[in-house]
């Protein structure tokens, strides 16, 4: 019983250092390496955007290295910035954590590793071995299947302009073919269909409507020549 509460006090401790030792900014990494010197064993989080990425020699891991959180919305420019630094220089403004590849099990199917996207913001759980390498603060994580300790919390923001932009195109383009769309219902009719308020020809009463039409016409036309012949004077 005594093992077992040692061990879930260890988990407390894990979790408070994860919790209080977290890190967005590169300097506040470094000014706490130095003035705690962390033993191995020793957790912490860290929240930033990642500069590049490489495998390691032996192909068994990822070194990633990243800059400020703050960063990421302005990836391109600093990344620029960075480049025309000496690599003496740009150690006070970038750290690297070493990602370990999943370890193999028989029967199991291994997850494929991480591939870290330069610009992306990542947060990294559970890192141990802090310390400097060549003046560069470090920390090493191991990648597991279930992947909870390495999340992506946003994308580059290249790409998300990218995406973006084609949802505003798309949008446009929807929005040109509902103007083209008709708006009432006369564009909808065809030309040659008939009025509502037009009678249907059955084929039956027609006949009758024309012959009432002709003797009508015939008895106005007698009328009128016998007022024209009325009219007339005799010649004698």
């Amino acid at each position: 019983m005594d093992l077992l509460d040692a061990i879930r006090q260890d988990v407390l401790k894990q979790k408070h250092e994860e919790a209080v030792n977290f890190f967005s900014k590169v300097y506040d990494f470094r000014q706490f390496i130095i003035a705690t010197s962390p033993a191995a064993d020793v957790s912490v989080t860290v929240k930033m955007c990642c500069l590049s990425s490489e495998r390691l020699r032996a192909n068994n891991g990822t070194r990633v290295t990243v800059i400020d959180a703050s960063q990421h919305g302005v990836f391109d420019p600093t990344q620029e910035a960075l480049h025309d630094l000496t690599a003496g220089k740009r150690k006070a403004y970038i750290a690297q954590i070493t990602v370990w590849d999943s370890k193999v099990k028989k029967g199991v199917a291994n997850r494929p590793n991480l591939i870290f996207h330069p610009g992306a913001l990542y947060e990294f759980r559970q890192i141990d071995g802090v310390g400097f390498f060549a003046d560069i603060p470090i920390g090493r994580v191991q990648f597991e299947a279930e992947n909870v300790k390495i999340v992506e919390l946003l994308p580059p923001s290249n790409k998300r302009k990218a995406a973006h932009g084609s949802f505003k195109k798309n949008a446009k383009a929807k929005g040109k073919t509902k103007a083209k769309e008709p708006t009432s219902s006369q564009d909808t009719e065809p030309d040659d269909e008939p009025e509502d308020d037009e009678p249907e020809d059955d084929g039956g009463d027609g006949g009758e409507d024309d012959v009432s039409m002709d003797s009508e016409t015939k008895m106005e036309e007698a009328v009128v020549a016998a007022r024209t012949r009325s009219n007339n004077p005799l010649v004698v």
